[in-house]
């Protein structure tokens, strides 16, 4: 009858898992990453970007809307535009905040 040994993993094979298990990571991360990349890529934006403005110190997103809403575009549509796009409640801007603003 044979003995039968139980073999014990050498310090050169538990490099060899962790350093497979680290490049399966990487490998993963990598593909979530572009798979975002991708989908954040193929978004489109509902109402595009013309440009940006500054709120300046003293200004209100108010004074934007009316320096910005073409012409015939009544403020108040603009105003509501310009707080969709950028998320904006109601309240105080802090001065230097950039406001997208919207394609008409």
């Amino acid at each position: 009858m044979s003995a039968v040994t139980a073999s014990h993993p050498t310090q050169a094979t538990f490099r060899r898992r962790r350093l497979g298990v680290l490049l399966l990571l990487i490998a993963v991360v990598l593909l979530v990453g572009a798979a975002l990349g991708t989908v954040s890529a193929q978004a489109e934006l509902d109402d595009p970007v013309a440009g940006h403005a500054v709120i300046e110190p003293g200004e209100t997103l108010w004074d934007v809307a009316r320096a910005s809403a073409p012409e015939g575009v009544d403020p108040r549509a603009q105003l509501e535009a310009l707080r969709e796009l950028n998320g904006i409640g109601g309240g105080e801007l802090a001065p230097w905040t950039v406001v997208l603003l919207p394609t008409r």
